[in-house]
């Protein structure tokens, strides 16, 4: 067999995460290749990530007709039977260029657990009528996308994967807790409800630091928006870091505030980092996040959100404990073994 993982680009986010780990596995049983839409923004964790792993990686050239084509060229050169597309693009080019070009098995990608408005009659088209299913990385998307269009026999759910071995990683000593958000600067991420809930802790005598990293259209608008709750002194914005494995390993807690989600896979690095959690009750965060690893909260309320951030922050002891469940709770349900082996069988099928 040959295998084809198709992603737009290699910035940080979690669908590109997974395609990467996607590639890397399916490498170790099959001929594989990720293919790339642009080469405009590859991250540096990426890249090493690449090398490291010595993934195949193709980067398409030229405009979108002449990418359309040479991705069709490609495929029927590669021979290739089986395409994991990633993200509305993928699932528009890839569906199109894979039917093309006879692929037997092309698989789309949803990676949401609703979407927005201007997507829904693409999505609902190609995941009908172009790809042969769809690949979900959450329950919750099926349960809502079902009742709108979409035909339940091709859907198919596979929960996303993460490097997890070994004992629980130990935690350090704290001079001051680290409340940590990494994620991308959108609308989505409410990021404007996380810094009420810092501003309550502020107010309410907390002494800690707020990371928020990431990157996105937002940055501007962020920043203004901590000038206005007047935390500065709190808040650390971190844009587009290069070490966040590292700062994932000094935080203490994690927060997430999203609209919506699939599987997080910022929640999951969290949760692979010994971190305990609070977060919005959204996707399939219900499936990661527990009573004795963290704290689900609903849509927009940060008062409850401080509540949780509250304790947390005065109980180390409570961290640990939480932090250590979610750990093995993470390692028992979402290695990418278990990854591995639920596209194994897919594929097999």
């Amino acid at each position: 067999m040959a295998v084809a993982v198709f992603i737009r680009q290699l910035s940080i986010g979690g669908a590109e995460k997974q395609s990467l780990l996607l590639a890397r596995e399916l490498k170790k049983n099959y001929r594989v290749l990720l293919v790339v839409w642009t080469d405009t923004i590859v991250v540096p964790e990426f890249k090493n990530f690449i090398e490291e792993n010595e993934l195949p990686v193709f980067f398409l050239q030229g405009n979108s007709v002449q990418k359309l084509v040479q991705f069709w060229k490609l495929m029927k050169q590669m021979k290739v039977t089986h395409l994991f597309n990633f993200l509305l693009l993928n699932n528009f080019v890839g569906g199109i260029g894979g039917r093309l070009a006879g692929v037997k098995h092309i698989f789309g990608g949803i990676r949401n657990c609703d979407i927005v408005p201007s997507k829904m009659f693409w999505q609902r088209f190609l995941h009908n009528y172009i790809s042969h299913r769809t690949i979900f990385n959450n329950y919750t998307g099926t349960e809502k996308l079902s009742h709108r269009g979409f035909r339940k026999e091709k859907m198919l759910v596979i929960h996303n994967g993460i490097d997890v071995n070994g004992k629980v990683p130990p935690k350090k000593e704290e001079k001051k807790p680290i409340i940590l958000t990494a994620s991308r600067f959108l609308p989505q991420k409410d990021h404007y409800t996380a810094l009420l809930a810092i501003q309550e802790l502020v107010k309410r005598g907390q002494d800690f630091t707020y990371i928020l990293a990431g990157y996105g259209s937002q940055e501007e608008e962020i920043r203004q928006w901590i000038r206005d709750l007047g935390i500065q002194k709190y808040v650390k914005l971190l844009v587009a870091p290069g070490n966040l494995p590292q700062i994932f390993e000094e935080a203490s807690l994690y927060l997430s505030t999203s609209l919506r989600e699939g599987l997080s896979n910022s929640l999951m690095e969290a949760l692979a980092a010994c971190l305990p959690v609070v977060a919005t009750n959204v996707g399939d965060n219900k499936y990661l996040i527990e009573e004795k690893n963290g704290f689900l909260v609903e849509v927009g309320d940060y008062m409850a959100i401080a509540d949780h951030l509250q304790r947390l922050l005065s109980e180390q002891t409570l961290r640990m404990e939480m932090g250590k469940f979610g750990y093995e709770k993470l390692k028992s349900g979402f290695s990418t073994r278990m990854f591995l082996n639920r596209y194994l069988e897919l594929m097999e099928s």
